[in-house]
């Protein structure tokens, strides 16, 4: 791997007061013509001027990454003018701003840790080529292999589809592809959406057998889907991007039919899934095999390694705000507690009263932080009424107590569905824009209610996929499953409950195609497909009931997958 040659330090050491000083002027003349309102076009050219020699320092070091961010950022540059505006200006400003402030980061980074890493560049060179309308560069951009090898794949003869037509089998796959697929782009579900492309990619495999053309891209990809359950990778956008090309393939497939099977993979798709595997570190027997077959050793870092470079290098994580939220969640549940003891005390006194107050200012403080500002407003209101029993010798009025408690309990469920939904700016903006305490709480309660009842019927699915698994591993024997009906009947029942109608007209059909087939005394012929088609079925199921957002919505386009499955088993709808 030709990024990772060792750094020349000394040559690094040499010239790396010159450069950064050359980065920050830069920087500073492209500040003077942005404060001259795009007037002062010589701060212009000698910012641009600045990046010149910037390129020439990093060639020089033969640091790749850095020397195509600074060629990006030169083309970028080139394209302002004086008395530019607009929003493709704006955008390409920042972008420019932010670069001259990674480039820095990047050196400090070379020089810690003593490994080029120019992976770490590619979401900011990508950014400089969007701004001028240039198609972005793969993750595995510089890797270099042999691409031709040619993995050994396991040996599958096609399987027909369980209703004889390719198409729509292929069709069903794609779309169970598209549902594992949505939830990896919206950052949702991960394992079940990992769960569902593995699934379809699996499916496919087995469709076209082992010794078609695309077979190695079916492999190569659940390979890679499983390095990023074992490793427990991260979804950059650029890696959302490659799995979005994979769902294309699929359509071709499906559009083209089973000819478009003997169509070779292309290179640049099979190299960033052997990049994804090795950045892993190989945790399986399969992905080590990708790593032999493809020339290629662990590479010095782990994705959970660049993962803490990205954030350094962006700044803080979205983890701090979830952080502040534990503590506040904690802060209120002790204050709460105070204000319990209090009122059933029989003096109905405090007894650190300052301790008291200065846990509820930090409290308001933090609130202010994350951008509850209301309540934040509201605590210090509080505040005000707590300060007051200081000054009273007397005991407290319970009218009060109640008071400060109930709006206590406001905050603490607000900020308990806050976390629970990992602080989005939505969320912040709907419990900001909250009006009364007695809505806060009683959603927050409903939500939990709903929550429950989707854990149970989880659980339920969950005994029903293994029940499938015993059944079908001893050769079909009935007492495995005798108890299945009766549990999607149940969890049928509860979705009466929650009016989601459509999802229990699912749970029918499935409850009625165990009684009438799998619990037949005569098996059909083809019983292992049919299993394999019907566990489709209760996966979909499953992924629906774990789309539940906080106030227990669900995704129902994955029932498609479950309702056409039903139909090609034969169960009426």
């Amino acid at each position: 791997m030709a990024a990772e040659e060792l750094v020349n330090f000394q040559s690094l050491s040499v010239v790396r007061d010159e450069l950064v000083a050359t980065i920050e002027t830069a920087a500073k003349d492209l500040e003077v013509f942005v404060g001259s309102h795009q007037e002062d076009a010589d701060s212009l050219q000698n910012s641009i001027n600045g990046i010149h020699q910037i390129i020439g320092i990093f060639k020089m070091l033969q640091l790749s990454g850095a020397c195509l961010l600074a060629e990006e950022l030169f083309a970028v540059a080139n394209e302002i003018s004086p008395g530019a505006a607009g929003k493709g200006y704006d955008r390409k400003m920042e972008v420019i701003s932010n670069t001259f402030f990674v480039l820095t980061r990047y050196l400090e980074y070379v020089q810690q840790s003593r490994q080029r890493a120019p992976v770490l560049l590619i979401p900011h060179i990508n950014a400089l080529r969007k701004a001028h309308n240039k198609s972005v560069l793969p993750e595995s951009h510089f890797l270099s292999l042999r691409i031709d090898a040619e993995p050994q794949l396991p040996e599958q003869q096609p399987v027909k589809p369980v209703d004889g037509q390719f198409r729509q089998e292929v069709r069903r796959i794609r779309q169970m592809y598209q549902i594992g697929l949505i939830g990896i782009l919206r950052d949702t579900q991960q394992s079940k959406s990992i769960a569902l492309l593995r699934r379809g990619c699996k499916k496919m495999f087995a469709l076209g057998g082992s010794q078609r053309a695309l077979a190695k891209l079916w492999w190569l990809a659940d390979v890679a889907l499983e390095s990023f359950v074992l490793a427990d990778m991260t979804f950059l956008d650029a890696r959302k991007f490659l799995f979005t090309r994979i769902e294309k393939i699929l359509r071709q497939v499906e559009l083209g039919g089973e000819k478009a099977f003997d169509s070779d993979p292309p290179k640049g798709l099979v190299k960033e899934l052997v990049y994804l595997i090795t950045l892993s570190g190989a945790k399986s027997e399969r992905g080590q095999q990708v790593m032999e077959t493809y020339g290629l050793s662990r590479f010095p870092y782990t994705d959970s390694d660049l993962m803490k470079e990205y954030e350094a290098m962006y700044g803080p994580s979205a983890h701090t705000v979830s952080s502040l939220a534990s503590v506040l969640q904690a802060e209120i549940s002790n204050t709460k507690r105070i204000i319990e003891n209090a009122a059933q005390s029989s003096s109905q006194r405090i007894d650190d009263m300052d301790g008291f107050l200065n846990t509820l200012k930090n409290v308001a403080e933090i609130l202010s932080v994350v951008g509850l500002v209301s309540a934040s407003h509201m605590l210090k209101e509080q505040i005000v009424i707590a300060v007051r029993w200081t000054e009273n010798k007397d005991s407290i009025p319970i009218e009060e107590l109640q008071e400060v408690a109930n709006n206590l309990l406001y905050l603490e469920s607000t900020v308990q569905g806050l976390d629970s939904s990992k602080l989005s700016a939505e969320k912040l903006k709907k419990a900001t824009s909250m009006t009364t305490r007695s809505n806060a709480v009683l959603s927050n309660e409903l939500a939990s209610a709903i929550r429950i009842v989707i854990e149970e019927s989880l659980s339920g699915l969950a005994l029903t996929k293994r029940a499938l698994n015993s059944f079908s591993e001893s050769n079909f024997d009935t007492a495995h499953i005798k108890n299945i009906a009766r549990t999607l009947s149940s969890i049928r029942g509860a979705m009466f409950v929650l009016n989601c109608q459509r999802v229990e007209k699912v749970l029918a059909r499935s409850a009625a195609f165990v009684n009438d087939v799998l619990l037949d005394q005569e098996l059909p012929a083809a019983v292992q497909e049919i299993l394999e088609t019907f566990a489709d079925v209760i996966i979909a199921i499953e992924y629906y009931f774990d789309s539940a957002d906080n106030n227990g919505h669900m995704d129902e386009s994955v029932l498609k997958i479950a309702e056409e499955s039903l139909s090609a088993l034969g169960v009426p709808g």
